[in-house]
Parts: structure tokens; C-alpha cells; sequence
């Protein structure tokens, strides 16, 4: 008896506990196993799951847990997977995975990429440690059009689940705020912890407009923002929410200062709050600023120091300016320890 002739009821059992690269190899011996392969829900567990696209090369490379009736992330092996697409004359060439290198004749790159990933998400039960997508300019005109309708199929594939994607940390390379939209409201906003944004433009340190990412329940619920290679345009008041930060702004005024200060003080899980450094290009009125910041604690050379009250009388909060850069930073208070009124 062949295996296409075993009954449905053997056939479930032997693939029950198959990992997705063994599903995957069953489904391409023949069309009546595609049939049942396709036939049946897969939920794999994805521990992480990485996308980068190009104008001409898509690579994907995810996690799974092997054994799809193990609890998530505490149990199980990570089975690492990846697939590289790359546009040629006479198709694409799809290597990695758990097969050879094969040539897709008369296809696009981002057509076979996208298919394959549209399976990929639909097997999977995507409660991710790490979700992570880049982009990156497109260099060749002729790719432009294909490059535009894969990422709008990407935001329809994700904006279409059923269950949304679980993801705890969130990484976007991007070259504009569009492509971190195309994901991010997409996440449940409640597993969301941690969120990396990077400029993938060649030029350093380039102005990212993040006005509508700002209004993201994704963005709101995140505790730590991590950015590089890019300097962002957005009101301070979004950023106060974070209890670790980083943040490359332009130019601010004393009132953003002063603003984002009080915010920080007065916010009412203050217990949570560690740091947020915030790196400036100008300031406008810093001698102003300074002196609205009220009585310093020291005045080095090169640091200046604040030390505010805030809601919870157990920490204050510590603001320090050392040339371009103000960071903010909790700390316990002190007995003996001289505390700006909280306004």
C-alpha cells in the first residue's frame, strides 16, 4: 500500500507530530497529498519570524517549535528555517529550507516570496518572542511596481487574520512610517513589550516621520523604544509612556523640556520608569531652559543635574544634561536629599 492509499485516519497520525519542514515535503510528493495537507489547520508554534525584502531578494527566517501540542516558548526545540528568493532573467531562485536550490521559471520574486510566506503564517500559531521586517529602497524601476503590491498584500495578510499576530518584541528597518504600519496596528497591542525602529537608508541619521505610528494602541502599550540611524519627528508627550527609551530628536524647545519632565514625574506607574535618554541637534533658549529647570544638585563642568519629586515618595526623578543629550533616570531617594517641589 502506498502512502496516498493509506486511510485519512493513519495518515493524521503519521503526520501528527511532524515538524513544518517534514509537512512541507510530504505536501510536494503528490497532489492528493497536497490536497490533505492543505485540507487539514495547522497551528505550529512560531517562537520568532524575520522578513527583509529588497527590490529584487526576499529572505525569510523563522522558529518553530518542533511538536505542535507542546506549550509554547517553555517547552520544546527551536527548528530554525530559512528561505532566500533572488530575482533572475529566467525566474527566481528559491534556496534553503530543508531542500535544494530550485530555479521558479517566468515568476516574480515577490510573488513566490509572498506565497510562500502566506503559507508559512497561515500554518503557524504566531505568539512570537521577536517579529521583525525590513525594507530598503528600491534601486531598480522595473521592480518598483512588484515591490509596491507585495507590501500591500503584506498589510492585507496580516490586517485579515482571524486570531492577530502575538508579538512581544517588535523590529521594523524601514525607509518611511508606512512600512512599520504595515504590520504593527496588525499586533495585538497587549503582547506588545518592546519596540526597535531603524532607518534603512543609507544616509545617516536621516528625519523619520512617526506621526501616525505615535497613535498605534501598539505603540502606546510598548514599555521600551530603541531607535538607530534615525532622527525622529514626533511631539515628546508620545514618548513619556516608556520606561526605557532612547530617542534621536531635531530640534526641541525649553517647553518640550519642561513638558516631558512633569509628564515623567507625574506619571502613576512612576515605580516602573528606569530611563529615557533623549539626543537632541539644537535646543532653542537653553539658557532659559536651564534656568526654568529650578535649583540644580550639581554643576560640573560639562554635567548639570536636577533631582524632582514625583508621585511616588519612595524615588525622584533625576534629569542630567551633558552637552547634546538630557537623560532621565529614576532613583531612590535618600535621606538628606534635596527634591524640587513636584508642580
Amino acid at each position: 500500500m502506498s502512502l496516498q492509499e493509506m486511510p485519512n485516519e493513519v495518515m493524521e497520525k503519521l503526520v501528527d507530530d511532524a515538524d513544518y519542514a517534514t509537512i512541507q515535503s510530504i505536501r510536494k510528493v503528490s497532489r492528493g497529498l497536497r490536497s490533505f495537507i492543505d485540507g487539514k489547520t495547522w497551528q505550529f508554534p512560531m517562537y520568532e519570524l524575520s522578513l527583509d525584502a529588497y527590490d529584487d531578494f526576499i529572505k525569510l527566517q523563522w522558529y518553530h517549535l518542533h511538536g505542535r501540542y507542546q506549550p509554547f516558548f517553555f517547552n520544546g526545540i527551536l527548528e530554525d528555517y530559512s528561505m532566500y528568493y533572488a530575482q533572475e532573467k529566467l525566474g527566481v531562485v528559491v534556496e534553503g529550507g530543508r531542500s535544494v536550490e530550485k530555479m521558479v521559471k517566468n515568476e516574480k520574486v515577490h510573488t513566490v516570496g509572498f506565497n510562500d510566506l502566506e503559507m508559512l503564517l497561515n500554518s503557524s500559531l504566531l505568539k512570537l518572542k521577536n517579529l521583525r521586517t525590513s525594507f530598503y529602497t528600491v534601486e531598480k524601476k522595473e521592480c518598483r511596481l512588484d515591490y509596491l503590491l507585495f507590501k500591500e498584500k503584506l498589510r492585507n495578510l496580516f490586517a485579515t487574520r482571524e486570531q492577530k499576530v502575538e508579538a512581544e518584541n517588535v523590529c521594523f528597518k524601514v525607509t518611511d512610517q508606512s512600512e512599520i504600519l504595515l504590520v504593527l496596528p496588525h499586533v495585538d497591542p497587549s503582547s506588545v513589550e518592546d519596540i526597535y525602529i531603524e532607518d534603512s537608508r543609507e544616509i545617516r541619521n536621516t528625519v523619520l516621520d512617526i506621526g501616525e505610528v505615535v497613535q498605534t494602541a501598539q505603540w502606546k502599550n510598548a514599555r521600551t523604544l530603541t531607535l538607530e540611524n534615525c532622527v525622529l519627528s514626533a511631539p515628546l508627550k508620545h514618548f513619556t509612556h516608556f520606561d526605557e527609551a532612547y530617542i534621536n530628536v531635531g530640534s526641541i524647545s525649553m517647553g518640550d523640556v519642561i513638558d516631558m519632565k512633569n509628564e515623567i514625574c507625574q506619571r502613576s506607574d512612576f515605580e516602573r520608569f528606569k530611563r529615557i535618554h533623549l539626543y537632541y541637534v539644537y535646543v532653542s533658549d537653553e539658557e532659559e531652559l536651564i534656568r526654568l529647570l529650578g535649583e540644580q544638585t550639581s554643576d560640573w563642568s560639562y554635567t548639570q543635574v536636577w533631582l524632582y519629586e514625583t508621585v511616588d515618595p519612595r524615588t525622584a526623578l533625576r534629569l542630567e544634561k551633558f552637552e547634546n543629550r538630557i537623560t532621565f533616570q529614576a532613583r531612590y531617594v535618600c535621606p538628606n536629599m534635596t527634591l524640587i517641589p513636584l508642580e
